[in-house]
């Protein structure tokens, strides 16, 4: 059990590093949209949309490929539900401290923080293209000379009127 264990914990460390490098790739992509999005350069934007595409499809086939790694780790030990990356983590660090090892705490940590970053980066783009659109509508409502108007209601949400 113990040599299934370490087999199963290399397996699952080697699964977090493909994740990391992943993640990165993608968090790096997510940077060349924003950047793509500030230069108005459309079409490559389309091109580094579907290489994002492609990478979350990868990220996809490691999330199938970590779920069986956890269905033999539930066979393994049929008392614990593992359930979660959480739970996961208990059971493997189990294995790191009596190995000294700390490799997938690390890529998990280092994980964690590349998905913030995705994240955020996502955020920052999302809000420049809601500004793209909002002014784009501006310019719509002005070249059919329609006036646009900003009110509040009695809660301080805007309220938009066109004359």
């Amino acid at each position: 059990m113990k040599e299934q264990l370490a087999s199963l914990y290399f397996q699952v460390t080697s699964l977090w590093k493909q994740l990391c490098e992943e993640h990165n790739d993608l968090f790096n992509l997510t940077c060349d949209e924003y950047s793509l999005l500030l230069q108005s350069e459309l079409e490559l934007l389309e091109e580094k949309i579907e290489e994002k595409n492609e990478c979350i499809k990868r990220i996809g086939t490691l999330e199938l490929v970590r779920r069986d790694l956890i269905k033999e780790l539930n066979e393994l030990y049929p008392g614990r539900n593992i359930d979660s990356v959480s739970v996961l983590l208990t059971v493997m660090s189990e294995y790191e401290i009596e190995s000294n090892q700390k490799h997938l705490f690390r890529f998990n940590a280092l994980l964690i923080d590349i998905i913030e970053k995705i994240q955020a980066q996502n955020k920052r783009n999302q809000l420049f293209i809601n500004k793209a659109l909002h002014s784009l509508q501006q310019i719509r409502l002005e070249a059919s000379g329609k006036k646009n108007f900003s009110t509040y209601s009695a809660r301080g949400s805007a309220v938009s009127t066109s004359t």
